[in-house]
């Protein structure tokens, strides 16, 4: 009978397949006797009460005091580092021309090892033995084939009766894993790799030879046809109950190119061939892990060099702030023990990977600024001392009430370091600064200021030009002085004259806020006239607010003319 096979022997390939099936078996034995040893000298070795040799030679960085000794809880972390050795207990589904529901069997050993630094990728390998199992059953799609294959005379009713066979099978793959999630408890991985696959169908395995030494219903079967080379691809997941062992569940599927896994290959009409057999594996997968690594963490620090500097040797990031041991201590310098090394309210991580200013100083550009303040207070950039680029330093500006962010904060048109008056609207004439009035009469309730002459009533109010103040602050600044001195001589020459002031903002900050800004700054005028003389039974204070802006509040100039302070007569 002709043996139908889609693979074709590799060229060259002498090799039997009784000699490789018996190295693959030797191979086994040899692997579970090895592992045996390796598993009893890895248990002595993580011994508690083993001794650590230490090098004394080892150069620890940055530590420079003996550190105080801490205890860590010893964490459930993935196996990095590790070598896998696994025992794997499998169920076979066959699928062929006799699918069935007949499930076989398989068992074998595994292994795999994490890479330290990229535990998501693994390295390892599959030997397993055992065999598949289905019902060798006439079907009406074989028609007259099966007579070549089974003959009636050697195979009595063979096309009603069913006969329950097996195929044994031994496979070893060297595998590719991509882990999904290797430092949780519970992991997914894939894997993939490359079988090189022994199989004995039991009807060729029991088929006599002739007189010529060949098979009688498998004249063209040969030794090469019982291997199959073929890809293979599965998922698994893995549970850590502990560090040193993993339970878990595998599935794998093998593309095969091979049509004789179950001793039939049907042949069509024609002469061509069916589709290949195939088989899937499902089941149970026990793991230990040896070799304890030297890194337990994987943070690129060793245990015995963590357990001199006193960082957690479980934890690749003892102070939690997203920077791991190594980076902190070889990279950017930073105490793996606080999350804020230089104490300026910003995390080390923050400052490295989203900021880029300096974890080991509070002030980056050393502009008297801290980081933090300028980041989140002030919005200038941490690392120019002079964000606006007015050549006046962020905290220079700050300190003196003018406005980092931009480089002319009264918006006269004259840039800061030039002008005499930053935060007072001014005129070229007078550098910056506001010009004076040239002229201030009070007559009774009359006052004039330069071309204006207004008649104050009860009721009314009047803006004095020129009292301003710098922003956020509520002094009275030394060039207000002398119009306030004005307003303390007319009130002294109307002594029945009562009078309220009243205090206002620009529209930046809170309603809030400018409340109480506003309310400071009258008080600060009120205080002003009563310690030159006038009865404070005279003056009230009220603050406003932004409210009643002056001017438009978009621009500077008209956030100048709203922080201003108005003196409404109250009564004649």
């Amino acid at each position: 009978m002709q043996v139908c096979s889609v693979e074709r022997p590799v060229e060259g390939f002498t090799i039997t397949v009784s000699n490789f099936r018996k190295f693959m078996n030797q191979l086994f034995v040899f692997l579970i006797v090895c592992l045996s040893i390796i598993c009893s000298y890895a248990s002595a070795q993580e011994n508690p009460a083993t001794s650590i040799s230490k090098d004394s030679n080892t150069s620890i960085p940055i530590v420079t005091q003996a550190l105080p000794t801490r205890v860590y809880e010893k964490q459930t972390l993935y196996p990095n580092g590790r070598l896998e050795v696994g025992g794997l207990f499998f169920t076979t589904k066959y699928f062929g021309e006799f699918t069935d529901n007949n499930i076989g069997l398989v068992y074998g050993v595994t292994t795999r090892y994490m890479m330290p630094f990229l535990p998501e990728i693994g390295l390892g390998a599959r030997l397993t033995n055992g065999y598949l199992k289905y019902d060798r059953r006439y079907k009406e799609r074989f028609g007259k084939d099966w007579e070549r294959q089974y003959p009636e005379k050697d195979f009595p009713f063979s096309d009603s009766i069913g006969s329950l066979r097996r195929t044994k099978v031994t496979a070893f793959e060297p595998l590719f894993y991509l882990n999904l999630f290797p430092r949780k408890r519970l992991n997914y991985y894939f894997f993939a790799g490359y079988s090189i696959l022994l199989l004995t169908p039991q009807d060729i395995d029991e088929d006599p030879l002739d007189g010529v030494g060949k098979r009688k219903h498998y004249p063209d079967y040969k030794d090469e046809n019982g291997a199959s080379f073929h890809l293979i691809g599965g998922i698994g997941i893995d549970y850590y109950p502990t560090r040193n062992l993993s339970v878990g569940i595998q599935a794998a599927y093998r593309y095969m190119k091979t049509d004789i896994l179950d001793g039939y290959a049907q042949l069509l009409e024609g002469g061509g061939a069916t589709n290949p057999d195939a088989y899937v594996e499902f089941g149970l997968k026990v793991s230990y892990y040896l070799f304890g690594s030297s890194d337990t963490d994987g943070d690129g620090i060793s245990d015995e060099e963590e357990e001199k500097m006193g960082t957690n040797p479980y934890s690749a990031d003892t102070d939690g702030d997203g920077i791991t041991d190594y980076n902190e201590i070889y990279m950017s310098k930073t105490d793996p023990f606080s999350v804020d090394t230089d104490k300026d309210g910003l995390s080390d991580s923050k400052e490295t990977q989203e900021y880029r200013t300096d974890p080991l100083s509070p002030d980056s550009d050393k502009d008297g600024l801290s980081d933090s303040d300028e980041i989140i207070v002030y919005k200038t950039n941490p690392l120019l001392s002079d964000t606006d680029g007015d050549t006046i330093p962020d905290g220079v500006e700050i300190k003196t009430g003018i406005n980092p962010l931009s480089s002319d904060t009264d918006g006269d048109s004259f840039t800061d370091n030039h002008d005499e008056c930053p935060s007072v609207f001014g005129f070229k004439e007078n550098n910056g600064c506001p010009i004076p009035p040239k002229a201030l009469i009070v007559h009774d309730t009359i006052i004039q200021t330069k071309e204006v002459v207004r008649v104050i009533e009860k009721g009314q109010s009047y803006t004095p030009y020129g009292i301003n103040f710098k922003r956020g602050k509520y002094g009275i600044e030394v060039e207000s002085e002398l119009i306030l001195d004005d307003v303390a001589k007319w009130l002294r020459e109307n002594p029945t004259i009562v009078v309220e002031v009243r205090g206002y903002t620009d529209a930046e900050g809170s309603h809030e806020v400018n409340l109480i800004l506003s309310q400071n700054r009258a008080e600060s005028v009120r205080s002003y006239l009563v310690s030159v003389g006038i009865d404070p039974t005279r003056l009230t204070a009220r603050g406003l607010g932004k409210n009643v802006p002056a001017a438009d509040n978009s621009s500077e100039k008209g956030k100048a003319i709203n922080r201003r302070i108005e003196f409404y007569v109250k009564n004649k």
